[in-house]
């Protein structure tokens, strides 16, 4: 039986990595195949700098010891950054595709500790919960259905670098629906955020978003339209995750290059999993033939979003008539406002 480190894919690796690798580590090809996978994937810090240097010189650029001190900081320019990840990919993925998670593991834990991408959720989802128990004791912790949500990856397709996003079809559909619904109130009620009277204030080299809704008079109207669809909206999305459970359609929906607002040369991926029996079928060493084995059409998936986006905005008509005939101003609900403190960079990347 073949192991994972037998799945290192020396073929996509380009010369220039493989002589930026043997710059830096003489003896990583004369290394036992797990020895080199476990370097691969614990890599020192100045290990992976030393390479990314050796890469940009191979590449060209100028400065190159200056500039791959500044890239693990995102301090480069984001066409550098994404040929930077694409030259170390292979290096720094697994398997067939050249596969990693773009997503932190427990300490003494990686990607090997994971036969599945259904070990690794089921294992995230009760780090997730034990940890909002502790912020919370009053929290009821939730049973397991599938936890996906835009997690990130990254593998080769086609010899190029591919940005994948992961995530169930509740929390994608969760995601149309809340577009939807704020894409109807706000056609219903228009508003927008205006700075509050705290706004920008400095404390601790934090500063603070201070925001408030502005609705031309409707603004209590807006916020209690709000409170109810959220609520929906949580309550739906729970509901199909538990029916995509317990009703499995293991499949798989691939779309590609999803996102809007990218850099024009980048490669995305998204993946979305009907359910947990789906997941249970992916490997990390051949993800993407894995994802493939269970894909179904794209119209299926569109179907389900119609649906239930429709309930959503039928929902959000139906509350806002109801509120327009019985809401009173006067009658203020209390709402705990949250203090929001952020680094500089980004607030001030917020506008």
């Amino acid at each position: 039986m073949k192991t994972l480190a037998d799945n290192v894919e020396f073929t996509q690796w380009l010369p220039e990595l493989r002589r930026a690798v043997m710059s830096v580590r003489p003896d990583y090809f004369g290394l036992p195949p797990e020895r080199r996978l476990r370097y691969r994937l614990d890599m020192p810090d100045e290990d992976r700098q030393a390479i990314v240097a050796a890469l940009l010189r191979a590449h060209g650029h100028a400065d190159a010891d200056e500039t791959a001190r500044r890239e693990p900081r995102h301090d480069v320019p984001v066409e550098l950054k994404n040929r930077i990840n694409e030259w170390l990919q292979p290096l720094v993925g697994i398997g067939e595709d050249a596969f990693s998670l773009n997503e932190s593991f427990e300490a003494g834990k990686s990607i090997l500790d994971f036969p599945t991408l259904l070990a690794y959720d089921q294992d995230d989802h009760q780090f997730q919960e034990k940890a909002r128990s502790k912020i919370d004791p009053s929290y009821v912790q939730r049973p397991y259905a599938g936890a996906l949500h835009s997690t990130w990856g990254r593998c080769m397709v086609g010899g190029r670098l591919c940005y994948v996003s992961l995530s169930m079809l509740a929390c994608h559909v969760g995601g149309a629906m809340q577009e939807a619904a704020d894409e109807e109130i706000e056609r219903l009620i228009p508003h927008r955020y205006v700075p509050g009277p705290n706004d920008g204030d400095a404390e601790g080299g934090l500063i603070q978003w201070d925001r408030r809704l502005d609705a031309g008079g409707q603004e209590g109207l807006l916020e209690e339209l709000q409170s109810r669809v959220w609520a929906f909206e949580a309550k739906r999305r729970n509901e199909l995750m538990i029916e995509l459970r317990d009703h499995p359609r293991r499949a798989t929906y691939l779309v590609e290059n999803p996102f809007r607002d990218v850099e024009a040369d980048e490669q995305h991926l998204l993946v979305i999993f009907t359910d947990p029996s789906a997941l249970e079928k992916i490997r990390f060493t051949s993800f993407l033939s894995d994802c493939r084995a269970l894909s179904k059409p794209l119209e299926d998936l569109a179907l389900v979003e119609g649906r239930e986006t429709g309930r959503t905005i039928a929902y959000v008509n139906e509350q806002h008539l109801e509120l327009v005939q019985s809401f009173d101003p006067n009658v203020v609900r209390f709402r705990r406002r949250r203090k929001v403190m952020m680094h500089p960079t980004t607030f001030h990347g917020l506008g």
